[in-house]
């Protein structure tokens, strides 16, 4: 469960574009409210109009030239008008100073993909940290603190110091969060700051002011979140948004949607006030009477697991999260999976168990680079497979001399997935080889976090390891991510603080229930 595209719209467009991409820019009314949302304040700003009526006068304004030229002179405008924005503050009133921004989010949003790749790189490297202001800076600090012990005397060269140091561009950045709709103007050119990094790892200037934008929108964030359980009977573009924005399980059609917000079934959002129709962050659970296996169980719309008694349920499982692309490292999931947890407890006492049924994105690519020549010759003893299953794996494949041979043989065939004997023979050695890769496969300093991004962020949250989840997601994704294989993370609400500390400090996985396979890859991880 995380942080594919769907058939109502692709991750990775323009986000704020397509909000309009279906219709000629035109006035909209104020947005209005979701009856289910948590009674808090809203800014009253007409949102919707305020982006309709910018993105109209920057495209009426360059209509009657060419769009290369267009281009290349909004290019050239909005270099200006940064230059207004940051080094013209004191001179400039706040009225003219809105105006100037305004004027800056509008003809950026007339901007195509290499336009707005244009600005940002502009503003990345021309409005970063003055390099000789901050060597100014620095030098008066040494020279006064040397001079004087006394911190009060210092203080204002500090202050400057740290000024010097701050990032020419972090005042367009405030300047637009006070624009009503700003908040969510920046989220989406931060998720076209990040397509570009994904394009140019190595601009390194531009994914420093992605980390800066980043580091602002959570500061901004707190306390400014309205929590709704979305609902068939909520907004359609806030549904719609389900869909753009499913990045797990991907929803094929309305009637899909439907289901997912039907009986037994629950979905709940973080929405900013700026933007009440739009989810940042959502959450996707089932109401089932035991802890799920598979995911196709859940999504099939008629579907066994889904219980016709809610009153019944014994288990929420939270089977998908999704943030808006520009929010990729502001950490909203585990503040709202507690808040969710605390709103079922409240509605449905019966339920008592709260576990994640999710995916191993890693997993395939790490089993291929696993799989080296040397491996193949002679598979590594860290991993154990029986070997009453070796062989059954090797005699799927004539001629192979080991399992891991034999592994990577069919993994790489086509069919496999639908041929039941070759299944059979794959699934203890699969099993065996995902529980090794969560619990003994680690990154980051020290070698304590899990490699896979998706168990890091449960087990950081203080859940357990649960289940290894054979053919737990057999669509074409599931297969190609990670063989099928899904986990189960169960969050034991009296264990969570515990397991968070242990595993912070010392890289220690909580486990809970009796997969044999986590249990032996655990004592492994011991020796």
């Amino acid at each position: 469960m995380t942080p594919s595209a769907s058939s109502l719209a692709k991750p990775g467009a323009k986000l704020i574009a397509g909000l309009h991409a279906s219709v000629a820019p035109r006035k909209t009314a104020p947005p209005t409210r979701d009856g289910d949302e948590l009674r808090h304040p809203l800014e009253p700003a007409d949102v919707r109009a305020f982006w309709d009526n910018a993105r109209l006068d920057a495209r009426a304004e360059g209509a009657a030239a060419g769009r290369t030229d267009a281009d290349r002179a909004a290019v050239a405008e909005l270099r200006e008008l940064l230059a207004t924005i940051i080094h013209r503050k004191a001179r400039e009133g706040a009225v003219a100073m809105e105006v100037s921004t305004q004027r800056w989010c509008g003809l950026y949003e007339s901007l195509d993909s290499a336009g707005r790749t244009a600005v940002l790189q502009t503003l990345a490297r021309e409005f970063c940290t003055p390099k000789g202001a901050a060597l100014e800076a620095a030098r008066a600090y040494l020279d006064g603190a040397s001079q004087s012990p006394d911190p009060a005397r210092s203080a204002p060269l500090a202050r400057a110091l740290r000024d010097s140091l701050t990032p020419q561009y972090t005042e367009l950045f405030d300047q637009i969060n006070r624009l009503p709709g700003g908040f969510a103007f920046l989220v989406h050119m931060r998720a076209d700051m990040l397509e570009y990094i994904r394009q140019s790892r190595e601009d390194t200037t531009t994914r420093a002011m992605s980390d800066a934008l980043m580091k602002k929108l959570e500061t901004w964030i707190i306390g400014t979140l309205d929590l709704k359980r979305i609902t068939w009977n909520s907004p359609a573009c806030t549904i719609e948004k389900l869909g753009q924005y499913e990045s797990v399980h991907a929803i094929k059609s309305w009637l899909d949607v439907k289901h997912r917000l039907g009986n037994g079934r629950r979905c709940f959002g973080f929405f900013h006030r700026s933007v009440p129709m739009e989810p940042l962050v959502f959450v996707w659970v089932a109401l089932t009477d035991r802890i799920s296996s598979d995911v196709q169980s859940i999504l099939r719309e008629r579907s066994p697991a889904a219980l016709q008694d809610e009153d019944a349920a014994t288990c929420a499982i939270f089977y998908s999260i999704n943030s808006q692309p520009g929010l990729s490292g502001v950490d909203l999931g585990n503040f709202l999976i507690k808040r969710v947890v605390g709103i079922l407890r409240a509605e449905l006492p019966n339920v008592r168990t709260f576990c994640t049924l999710s995916p191993m994105p890693r997993f395939r690519p790490w089993l291929d680079g696993w799989l080296t020549p040397e491996c193949l010759g002679s598979p590594p003893a860290d991993v154990a497979v029986p070997l009453s299953a070796q062989a059954a794996l090797v005699a799927q494949v004539p001629g192979a001399a080991t399992w891991t041979a034999a592994l990577k043989h069919i993994a790489e065939s086509r069919g496999w997935a639908s041929d039941q004997a070759k299944l059979d023979a794959m699934e203890p050695v699969v099993r065996a080889l995902g529980a090794h890769y969560l619990v003994n496969v680690k990154r980051g300093a020290g070698g304590r976090a899990a490699y896979d991004p998706v168990a890091n962020f449960h087990l950081r949250n203080g859940a357990c390891l649960h289940q290894i989840d054979w053919r737990g997601n057999t669509s074409y994704s599931g297969l190609r991510q990670s063989l099928g294989l899904m986990c189960n993370y169960n969050y034991v609400l009296d264990q969570i603080g515990a397991n968070n500390e242990r595993y912070v400090r010392d890289g220690a996985i909580a486990v809970s229930g009796d997969d044999p396979y986590i249990a032996l890859a655990a004592a492994r991880a011991k020796l």
